[in-house]
């Protein structure tokens, strides 16, 4: 999966109570499919609320690939 948003999004997730804050932003890069899909996946997560959502950014230099910003916190109340 090679210039998709799988292989664009690097994120650490600590155990609980190691690590330093609350909030993670990410840079997603590839497809804008590859990066919705992401995007409903990390929705899904129980821990997890996406706080804000960037529009797409086109990449230079192609027509395909795009990147797009996430913000990310610990949910306060676990998702169903």
């Amino acid at each position: 999966m090679r210039n998709t948003a799988l292989s664009a999004a690097h994120m650490v997730i600590y155990p609980e109570g190691l690590g330093g804050g609350d909030m993670v932003k990410m840079r997603l890069q590839g497809t804008k499919e590859d990066m919705e899909w992401l995007e409903e996946q990390l929705a899904q997560l129980p821990n997890v609320q996406i706080t804000e959502s960037s529009e797409f950014y086109r990449n230079k230099g192609t027509n395909n690939y795009f990147r797009k910003y996430l913000e990310i916190e610990k949910a306060t109340e676990v998702n169903e």
